[in-house]
């Protein structure tokens, strides 16, 4: 009686080797995040004050209008000079560069802190979008030195340079926009959430634990409750941020962090303690009637 063959193993395959653009970012992500202490406790103040946590708006598009508007008046005063060759408007093309420049680094600092909380498709875009105005800032850092080494007067070559590094920091800037319009990067997640406007009825407050976060729905739009003493509170359960579950995550008191990027919220009134989120958190009233929790939309926020 003959032997029934063993069957043929299929020989492991390696895994695919991670692009180097996926590589360079978790390198960077890593190392923005030790500087701006992301995986200290809380409040990580500097990782706030970059993400603008304390404006209630992201900070790094509000400071990229700084070196985008500066270097196209460097562009006009350039051209000015390329056809006049007036002394002011060479004067006026070297103090916009340096504006420009000065800008550019704190719209790095904020951008980079922004980035480094993404992932996926928005990540791969966002780097793009960093090394353009890296590229930008080099440009125009040599027109810099060029109109330096010239005195008063104004060169051709950082003229030209100049241009290119507006061309460079406009598609940057496009990139930015891609981000924001088409990945949803920055945007508040709780925008389009309008609640109710009626109280409605969610849950026993028998069945409501002390210091235990109850994820409900009222009209629609998923609510993070937690009961303290005769207290019931109430706000959003999607973080403004990015849209992560609140009610997943960690609560200490009365604030609770969001599980995806760390987002803290006060459950008294939805104010943002640490960022990267900006926006506070929709608040809703609570009442307790014939035994039965009720919230509504609370018309302040």
């Amino acid at each position: 009686m003959s032997e029934t063959p063993a069957p043929v193993s299929e020989p492991e395959t390696a895994p695919a080797p991670q692009p180097f653009a996926e590589r360079l970012s978790d390198a960077l992500q890593h190392g923005i995040g030790v500087v701006i202490g992301s995986t200290r406790k809380p409040p990580r103040r500097l990782k706030s004050l970059l993400n603008g946590t304390w404006f209630g708006h992201p900070l790094h598009p509000a400071i990229t209008d700084v070196p985008i508007t500066a270097w196209l008046l460097t562009a006009a005063f350039d051209i000015i000079w390329l056809i006049a060759q007036p002394s002011w408007a060479a004067y006026g093309a070297f103090v916009t560069v340096i504006a420009g420049l000065l800008g550019a680094l704190g719209a790095a600092a904020t951008g980079l802190v922004d980035w480094s909380d993404t992932y996926g498709a928005e990540r791969r875009v966002g780097l793009n979008h960093a090394l353009f105005n890296v590229a930008a800032t080099i440009l125009y850092l040599i027109s810099f030195v060029l109109r330096l080494l010239a005195g008063p007067g104004d060169g051709i070559a950082a003229c030209i340079i100049g241009f290119v590094g507006l061309v460079s920091v406009l598609y940057a800037a496009y990139l930015g926009g891609e981000m924001v319009f088409v990945k949803g990067t920055g945007v508040n997640h709780t925008a389009w959430e309008a609640g109710s406007e009626d109280y409605e009825a969610v849950m026993p407050l028998a069945d409501v634990e002390e210091n235990k976060l109850y994820r409900v729905t009222a009209a629609g739009v998923p609510v993070v409750m937690l009961r303290q003493g005769l207290q019931v509170y109430a706000i959003a359960a999607t973080c403004s941020h990015a849209g992560g579950p609140l009610d997943e995550g960690t609560l200490q008191g009365d604030v609770v962090e969001c599980p995806w990027h760390g987002s803290r919220f006060c459950m008294r009134d939805g104010r943002v303690l640490t960022g990267p989120a900006t926006v506070r958190a929709p608040r809703y009233s609570v009442r307790v009637r014939d035994g039965l929790v009720e919230i509504k939309r609370d018309s302040d926020h």
